[in-house]
């Protein structure tokens, strides 16, 4: 694999004609996805946005344009990061994969195996699997986040051990926006000989050793001035503006007492996701919310496993689990929290009817709120990654992230 400072770095004008709102490079044939990607950051619905696609190894898209700042003064440069919200679950995921593969634990084994405390309320039979696939109705908690505390790993998984499942577990799945973090970290933490938790654990064992620009909590040394901002959306904005998301859902996250409203809301308090762009946020390693890094982070480590995973140590047993999916609920896909169906599947995101991200149902990764998509295909060799620092208002398939991958698609249908 590539590594993140060896990537093609050609003018895409050299190959493409000008092709303003668009820089980076395409190999040849795929030129049409330089023209989807410029477009969505020219109609002004894209503040900035990057996309890397490899496959098989080969860079096939680096794609970067329009700014990092909300004041419009300083453009997207290739190696800029940016908070990648829920992609950080699939981060998760893969340290997840990488701890099963080392032996700290199984996917079949109870959680209350490795955490005693976690068996409360009748969760003594919740697996690692489960828990990873969002199936242990720990979505909200009655823990009252801040940015202040939110830090604070072994207040906030004492009190997620300590709480009441929002649905018995195994009979449902729903978009545990927060806790799902801290339960992998602290699953990897009893078990680590060393004693890590998740941001340390990624660091070293995922993002060190294969260079790259992706962090589950970002260093104070890293330099500040690569780092794209968000600009967020407030909770009119999803009215006013609504596309694809949920009605359901948009009510839902604006009513007190709802599931929604409890999940999604704490601790954000109706600020909106924007409000997490934040130093503090940066630094702390919140494993399913608080990832910083580029599109080209992102793709490299995704490849990492659709090549097999043999560079990160990731057995083949573990491949193939990730590769086939967790099981469904016992009673169907439809997300708790979302109000729509997802296939949720040991951190990441899978393909199901509803929701055909990839080309074959072997692909896995995780979507975030705004737009932002990233994930690997192992049978089609291709990781994906598309991120953006303008917060869109729908769910998955966000219209400027979606032209981009349709565009891919269509041109390697055309070079096969």
């Amino acid at each position: 694999m590539q590594s993140q400072s060896s990537l093609p770095s050609q003018d895409i004008a050299a190959q493409v004609g000008p092709c303003e709102g668009a820089n980076g490079f395409v190999a040849p044939g795929f030129e049409p996805v330089a023209h989807a990607f410029a477009a969505s950051v020219l109609s002004g619905e894209a503040l900035g946005a990057a996309c890397t696609i490899i496959r098989n190894d080969a860079v096939l898209v680096d794609l970067y344009g329009g700014r990092k700042d909300r004041n419009r003064d300083k453009p997207w440069a290739s190696d800029d990061i940016t908070l990648v919200y829920s992609l950080t679950k699939g981060l998760t995921g893969m340290a997840g994969a990488v701890a099963v593969s080392r032996g700290l634990f199984s996917y079949e084994e109870a959680v209350a195996d490795i955490w005693p405390e976690f068996a409360a309320h009748g969760k003594d039979r919740v697996t690692v699997g489960e828990a990873l696939s969002e199936q242990a109705g720990l979505a909200a908690i009655d823990f009252k986040l801040t940015l202040e505390n939110i830090g604070d790993e072994a207040a906030i998984c004492a009190a997620i051990a300590a709480q009441e499942p929002n649905w018995t577990p195994g009979d449902h799945s729903g978009n545990h926006a927060y806790t799902l973090g801290w339960i992998a970290s602290e699953l990897i933490h009893r078990r680590d000989r060393k004693g890590r938790r998740l941001p340390q654990f990624f660091a070293e064992e995922i993002a060190g050793p294969l260079g790259l620009d992706v962090f589950v909590g970002l260093p104070s040394n890293f330099d500040r001035e690569r780092i794209a901002r968000i600009e967020g959306f407030g909770m009119q904005d999803l009215f006013i503006h609504h596309t694809t998301m949920p009605w359901a859902l948009t009510f839902e996250m604006c009513l007190p007492g709802t599931l929604a409203f409890r999940t999604l809301n704490n601790p954000l308090v109706l600020a909106g996701p924007g409000a997490l762009d934040n130093e503090e946020f940066w630094k702390v390693g919140q494993g399913a919310a608080g990832g910083m890094a580029s599109a080209r982070g992102l793709a490299q480590v995704y490849n990492a496993f659709a090549r097999g995973g043999e560079k990160l140590g990731i057995t083949e047993q573990v491949m193939e689990t990730l590769r086939q999916g967790h099981a469904y609920p016992h009673k169907g896909l439809k997300d708790q929290v979302l109000t729509a169906d997802m296939y949720y599947s040991y951190g990441f995101e899978k393909p199901f009817n509803e929701w055909e991200f990839a080309r074959t149902r072997s692909a896995f990764g995780s979507f975030a709120v705004g737009g932002s998509l990233a994930f690997c295909d192992p049978e089609d060799g291709v990781s994906y990654a598309w991120i953006t620092n303008r917060l869109g208002t729908g769910k998955w398939d966000d219209p400027r992230e979606k032209m981009v991958r349709d565009a891919f698609y269509k041109c390697l249908e055309n070079c096969s």
